[in-house]
């Protein structure tokens, strides 16, 4: 394991973490990133309440798998009670992530998870 800033990490397991705005508290981070080197087995534990945030939904459908590579995770949004667009808008962080990893890495393979405000739309500029 790597030790980072009294974290340890497994060994072949990557992160980051930014400020990018999503926060109403300028310069806290509020988009993390861990990053496979391989193709990883993921599963999931989710809410049993009727109401679900779009991250969950995608979450839901891409789980259980052995696959997975990435998980992107913003915290100031929950991206919940956001309809078709909330959806729209989790799909397209998963797939920017696949892009910019650029390993050959699907949107698939990509996980995504939000806390924060409900109802409001993730700001994706």
């Amino acid at each position: 394991m790597a030790h980072v800033q009294n974290i340890d990490l497994p060994t072949g397991f990557r992160f980051a973490g930014v400020a990018c705005g999503i926060k109403a508290s300028a310069g806290k981070r509020d988009l993390s990133l861990i990053v496979a080197d391989r193709d990883v087995v993921a599963t999931g534990v989710y809410t049993q309440n009727a109401v679900v945030a779009a991250p969950v939904i995608l979450c839901r459908q891409r789980t259980p798998t052995d696959r997975a590579r990435a998980i992107v995770i913003n915290s100031g949004n929950a991206n919940a009670c956001t309809g078709k667009r909330g959806e729209a808008d989790a799909n397209r962080m998963a797939s920017c992530v696949a892009e910019t990893l650029a390993v050959g890495t699907q949107a698939d393979q990509v996980l995504v998870m939000s806390t924060g405000v409900i109802g409001r739309y993730l700001p994706m500029e």
